[in-house]
């Protein structure tokens, strides 16, 4: 059985790789405008599902991986929270954008298992947690979040 600390760099290492390899696999970035989910979609040749749920925009981008992205416009037209789940972890370097270094520097900090890595911060959210073939996960922007929407909503 591996060591929690393989494990952990394991995991570190392949979503680095993923971020760095599969750059077309991904769509619009965290805190950035919604106007490329469109044209991500068209590249991804995936199918994009978009519902209009009062307070914000819910875009839905079935990954050929399999993989379903959701991300969750704001009525001003800002991404403030990203969703994934499935077989494969998206490209979250281009889902988090200017987060994500923030995001892989929590990786390499002490946590409680190798399973789930959480980011907290003032200004980002990100959970994250899966296993071969069984990865989900959500990150969000906290003062970008529309009043009446609970994070809990956002799956």
């Amino acid at each position: 059985m591996p060591s929690r600390l393989g494990l952990k760099s394991w995991m570190l290492a392949s979503t680095a790789a993923i971020a760095v390899l599969l750059p077309c696999l991904a769509s619009a970035t965290l805190g950035e405008p919604e106007a490329s989910v469109a044209a991500d979609g068209a590249q991804l040749q995936g199918s994009i599902k978009a519902a209009d749920m009062g307070t914000y925009r819910l875009h839905e981008i079935q990954l050929p991986s399999g993989t379903l992205v959701r991300e969750y416009a704001g009525l001003d037209g800002t991404v403030f929270a990203v969703t994934w789940h499935g077989p494969y972890v998206p490209n979250l370097r281009q889902l988090l954008g200017r987060y994500f270094d923030a995001y892989v520097g929590a990786g390499k900090a002490p946590h409680a298992d190798h399973h789930h890595l959480q980011v907290r911060q003032s200004d980002l959210v990100v959970e994250s947690s899966g296993h071969m073939h069984a990865f989900n996960g959500r990150a969000y922007l906290p003062q970008a979040i529309p009043g009446g929407v609970s994070i809990g909503d956002l799956l």
